[in-house]
């Protein structure tokens, strides 16, 4: 349990395993609808606040238990089934991300006694493979070829402009994007890390705001259509970008081998190496659910009635903040909702 007296464990009637269960539910909910739903309400940077949200999560998890390795290892395992039943179009890698977070999580947390420490320690690691990720992906996908023609491309600007171009623009790209994901890891850690407090001190104060609202939720519809869509525009662009670049430098015969490597390597990955790993990860699925179906049927059912507390807790939100510290206060309302409305 949390070493301080909290307000939660004095009023909510949670015992352990459920509070456990209440933020496995939630972090499942991440992974399998919160992103879209956030897509309906416009919040900017999507992808780097559900890594962010994903911290909290498993930090609160740490905070809360005796044993993190088991408690968080096991609430990987959930948070994977449900993604994979909620959400069967999610990527192989999606469930890399959520399978580093969580075994990473649950081997800091277990090493590193001083939680504070082990929170900003995970959040950094937790973000920077996420960071990592995305560049090994584009790599994959587009070959060396992508950062080529962006130093080509920058070169050719530093050119004209009579500065130094002596130096590689991907490069340069790659640290800072990685190093922003890694410090942003730190800061999410650290704040993660002091929720207790603030819950005891807040959490009255948002459970009366909640009785107060009157609200309808917010529909999302066609979120994976869209999130589709938006891969295949992403992809489009960063090929005609390549092809550009090698075109007008001359270079026609890179252009060439640039769209043949990028449409050979988005056959392989749809059509080859994405439907065996899906296959892979369906026997394992199917063999871990049939231990586990007891512990996921309660988590399913809980996700409409965490889903539900999505809209009230950005109205909540918004009601007490504006600018960037409405999607903080989002987190934290959202948080004390799924712990302090069991009934609901």
């Amino acid at each position: 349990m949390f070493s301080e007296d909290l307000y939660f464990y004095q009023h909510m009637n949670l015992s352990s395993n459920q509070f456990v269960m209440r933020l496995t539910a939630l972090w499942a909910l991440s992974e399998s609808g919160l992103g879209g739903i956030m897509h309906a309400f416009k919040i900017p940077f999507t992808g780097f606040f559900l890594g962010g949200f994903a911290i909290v999560v498993i930090t609160l998890l740490a905070l809360n238990s005796n044993k993190c390795w088991r408690d968080i290892t096991q609430a990987t395992l959930l948070v994977i089934l449900i993604k994979a039943t909620a959400s069967p179009q999610s990527p192989p890698m999606a469930y890399i991300a959520v399978a580093f977070q969580g075994f990473a999580g649950a081997l800091i947390f277990s090493l590193i006694r001083n939680k504070r420490l082990a929170a900003m320690c995970f959040g950094c690691i937790a973000l920077f493979e996420s960071a990592v990720q995305k560049f090994l992906v584009t790599t994959i996908i587009f070959g060396n070829s992508i950062w080529e023609a962006m130093d080509l491309f920058f070169m050719s600007i530093a050119k004209d402009l009579s500065l130094a171009p002596e130096f590689s623009f991907s490069l340069w790209l790659i640290a800072s994007y990685t190093l922003v994901y890694s410090v942003w890891g730190i800061i999410v850690g650290n704040w993660a890390s002091l929720l207790p407090k603030k819950m005891n001190a807040k959490a009255p104060f948002i459970l009366d705001a909640f009785r107060k609202l009157k609200y309808h939720n917010v529909p999302a519809s066609e979120q994976i259509k869209g999130k589709r869509v938006g891969k295949y525009i992403v992809t489009f662009f960063m090929l005609l970008f390549i092809i550009s670049t090698f075109l007008m430098l001359g270079s026609g015969h890179k252009a060439i081998y640039a769209i043949a490597r990028t449409i050979g390597a988005l056959l392989i990955l749809f059509f080859i190496i994405n439907p065996f790993v899906k296959w892979l990860m369906q026997l394992w699925i199917d063999k871990v659910k049939r231990k586990q179906d007891t512990k996921i049927s309660p988590l399913l059912n809980l996700l409409p009635e965490l889903k539900n507390l999505v809209t009230p807790a950005m109205m909540i939100a918004r009601s007490n903040s504006s600018g960037w510290r409405v999607y903080k206060e989002f987190v934290f309302a959202l948080i004390v909702l799924t712990l302090f409305l069991p009934e609901n």
